[in-house]
Order: structure tokens, then C-alpha cells, then sequence
């Protein structure tokens, strides 16, 4: 949006913010924002706490696709409040199973066909940076336990992929809830690491449940072993890079293209895409950092 600078003074000039925003921040007469300056780009930020985002939401039907399919975008898009109603009672199970997956979300109020989800902890909000961090170290976990599998051929520790993933899917959701409600610092380049945090973690489990169905079977190459000891070295760097970037470290790992020169000499089909796959996401969250920093 445009908006024309007015003359208040000699020397000071005045614009007005729309009034959108301010609704949205629940700003009044006398209240302080922050302006920040990035090149040449002027930042608005409030310091104070966002109104309250409802809606209602109709689930017509008791199924996981359904329902986690209409709570998913609510949350994430950074509602405060979800009225839910239904018909089929099998949907109030199939709710509750979907909570533990709505970090700060508790069911509040039920009714008969009818029940109300809020924000209990709008406090988590400002731990982005703690989340995010965490976010990064379970893929961490996920990389050395995954690694550890298949150097040992330990099949018995696959339940342990399962589970991070699970939390990191969790924790994922809640950055984008975040990014997506007050605005993120950078929030296209912020949002887009997040999701190739999730969709890294995404294809270590894939590889968990590949060798979950053909373990009988599954013969684990040397290659396989081989190439992907390379795996957690690369989310390491990677993370390093997150926290501390410098050119000379992403120049390292973007030369490296490991989604281009790594595992092409593994046969088994499914895990070459994968662990290829799982490289490019590593490689482009190097470039959401990059971009973070320019």
C-alpha cells in the first residue's frame, strides 16, 4: 500500500498508519511503536499484545483428514480462538487426538456438538528463538540416531525417529503459527526455514518407514552406510551456519551441492531419493540463512 507523506512543521513529516494495523495491535492514543531502518526499508513494530483472532469452524465429518485438515491452517494462520461444531460425537475423540500437536491450544469449553479451543500460553510466543533452536536440534537427534541405525543395522531403534518427528512436526507448526501472527523479523526468509527444517525431518522419517516395511528384506549397502555418515556432519554445519553465519562457511556448504554429488552410486532407489531429497532441504535452509543475513 501507498500512503502520501503530509508537512506537519518545517521540518517534519507525517503519514498515517492504516487503521487495519492498528485494530490489529489494539493500539490507542498516546501508545508507543517501534520503527526500525533495513536499508532502505522502514519497520513498524508494536509492542503491544495482538487482538484475539476467531473464528468458527464446521466439521462434517469425524475423520483425521477432515479435522486435522481444518484445525492445521486455524492454527498455524495464528488464530486465538477455535469454535468447533459437529454432528457425528466420534468427532470429539478425534479433536482431542489432534491437541497435542497445538503447542499452547486446550480445549476450554464442551458442549453437546460443540466445543471451544483457545491460546492458554500467548507467553510462548516470544520464545520463537528457543523453538526454532529446538527445531534444529531433533533434526539433529534425528540425523545421528538415523545414522547410528544403519551403521549397526539396529532396526529395534526406529521407534525413536517416529517419536522426534512428531515433536519437531509440533514445534515447526508453532514457528509458522508465530511468524504468521506478529510478524517475524524477515518473516518470508524466517517462515521459509521452518519448513525445510519440517520437510528435512519429513524425509529421515520416510527412510524410517521404508526400513520399517521391508526390514525382513532390506539389505543395507556399504554405500548407503557410507553416504549417510555424511548426514548429521551437514545439519551441523548447517545449524552453525543458523547461529553464527558467515559468507565463508555457507560458500562451503553451498560448493558442496551435496544433492547433486553425494549417493549417486546407491542402488537401492528409495533411499537414494530420500537421503538426496534430505540434503536439498539442508542446502536451501543455508540459503533461507543466507538471505536472513544479507
Amino acid at each position: 500500500m501507498q500512503r502520501k507523506l503530509v508537512q506537519m512543521g518545517k521540518h517534519t513529516l507525517m503519514v498515517t498508519i492504516p487503521s487495519k494495523w492498528i485494530k490489529r495491535h489494539n493500539l490507542n492514543k498516546g501508545d508507543q511503536v517501534n520503527f526500525s531502518e533495513v536499508e532502505n526499508t522502514l519497520v513498524l513494530r508494536s509492542n503491544k499484545e495482538i487482538y484475539e483472532k476467531k473464528t468458527s469452524i464446521h466439521l462434517s465429518s469425524s475423520s483425521i483428514e477432515l479435522v486435522w485438515r481444518m484445525l492445521q491452517p486455524a492454527y498455524t494462520s495464528g488464530y486465538d480462538e477455535l469454535e468447533l461444531t459437529y454432528k457425528d460425537p466420534k468427532t470429539l475423540a478425534t479433536i482431542q487426538g489432534c491437541m497435542p500437536w497445538m503447542l499452547g491450544f486446550e480445549i476450554v469449553e464442551t458442549q453437546k456438538n460443540k466445543l471451544l479451543i483457545k491460546s492458554i500460553s500467548k507467553q510462548l510466543d516470544t520464545e520463537f528463538p528457543i523453538i526454532l533452536q529446538r527445531c534444529f536440534h531433533i533434526l539433529s537427534q534425528m540425523g545421528i540416531i538415523m545414522n547410528e541405525i544403519l551403521q549397526k543395522r539396529d532396526f529395534s531403534r526406529l521407534k525413536e525417529i517416529q517419536n522426534l518427528e512428531f515433536s519437531i512436526n509440533k514445534y515447526t507448526m508453532f514457528c509458522k503459527r508465530v511468524i504468521n501472527r506478529t510478524g517475524y523479523k524477515y518473516p518470508h526468509y524466517s517462515y521459509m526455514v521452518v519448513v525445510f527444517l519440517e520437510l528435512a525431518a519429513n524425509h529421515i522419517e520416510y527412510i524410517r518407514r521404508y526400513i520399517e516395511r521391508e526390514k525382513r528384506k532390506i539389505k543395507i549397502e556399504k554405500e548407503v552406510q557410507k553416504e549417510f555418515s555424511k548426514i548429521p556432519i551437514l545439519i551441523a554445519n548447517v545449524h552453525s551456519l543458523y547461529v553464527n553465519y558467515s559468507n565463508e562457511e555457507f560458500v562451503e556448504i553451498a560448493e558442496l551441492q551435496p544433492h547433486f554429488k553425494w549417493f549417486e552410486k546407491i542402488k537401492d532407489t528409495e533411499l537414494r531419493f530420500n537421503m538426496k531429497t534430505l540434503a536439498e532441504y539442508l542446502v536451501q535452509i543455508a540459503r533461507q540463512t543466507a538471505a536472513l543475513n544479507l
